[in-house]
């Protein structure tokens, strides 16, 4: 990797501190969008999760090209690609992980329950004129070829692992619809999808945690079940 971006990168935060001072701390005040944040101002350090569109919609283009992955595929996931934008495929995602194992995560923010992925795979099939094809992306795959099969044609993506996890969301990105679980990975993998036509579902709740709450964490034009 070469320095020079990071150079440039620490070249800016020194003029920046020699033009302002010390950057001034702004924290999240609760989930969800807060409108002071369009007024900040430069020379700002955010803290927080930020977790709403609206914090960045407005450079919604410049996000799409930074988190572009530049890392060409490799070959098998080439072919998945190729595969992907062929016909109809939805991607769905399980989330488990820390969800599953650590008791604070479980607490707050739980895991969707099967009833939830029955419901959407129905909505997603129900609005379709083509017959779709579910990818199904998750970091216990095992677990999901147990317990989820869909009653349509259905690849379960195994390929991956925890240092290509980068190949995954561009997978589900170059999907046509999405199916997300209550997990900020499959959230982009949706958001990054530019098909003007796309259907995504998301769960009606979001944590676990009745005390959590983020009015503002999905899109207005995706669906909740």
């Amino acid at each position: 990797m070469s320095t020079k971006p990071l150079r440039r990168l620490g070249l800016r935060s020194v003029q920046s501190f020699l033009q302002h001072g010390p950057a001034r701390v702004f924290r999240e005040s609760a989930l969800g969008y807060d409108p002071r944040f369009a007024s900040l101002g430069p020379h700002v350090r955010l803290k927080g999760y930020w977790q709403s569109e609206k914090f960045f919609k407005a450079f919604e283009d410049t996000i799409r090209e930074d988190l572009q992955i530049l890392t060409p595929p490799s070959a098998q996931n080439q072919a998945l690609l190729e595969r992907i934008t062929s016909h109809n495929a939805v991607s769905l995602h399980v989330r488990r992980g820390d969800y599953v194992t650590n008791p604070m995560a479980n607490a707050r923010h739980g895991t969707c329950d099967l009833g939830y992925y029955k419901a959407a795979i129905d909505y997603i099939a129900g609005h379709m004129q083509e017959a779709p094809v579910f990818y199904i992306f998750s970091d216990d795959i095992a677990w999901v070829k147990h317990n989820l099969i869909p009653q349509y044609e259905t690849v379960f993506v195994d390929i991956n692992d925890d240092a290509t996890n980068y190949e995954d969301l561009r997978l589900m990105s170059s999907c046509r619809h999405h199916i997300i679980a209550n997990s900020s990975f499959s959230w982009w993998g949706a958001w990054l999808n530019s098909h003007p036509e796309k259907i995504i579902v998301a769960p009606k709740n979001w944590y676990a945690d009745p005390a959590a709450r983020n009015p503002d964490m999905l899109p207005q034009s995706w669906i909740t079940c």
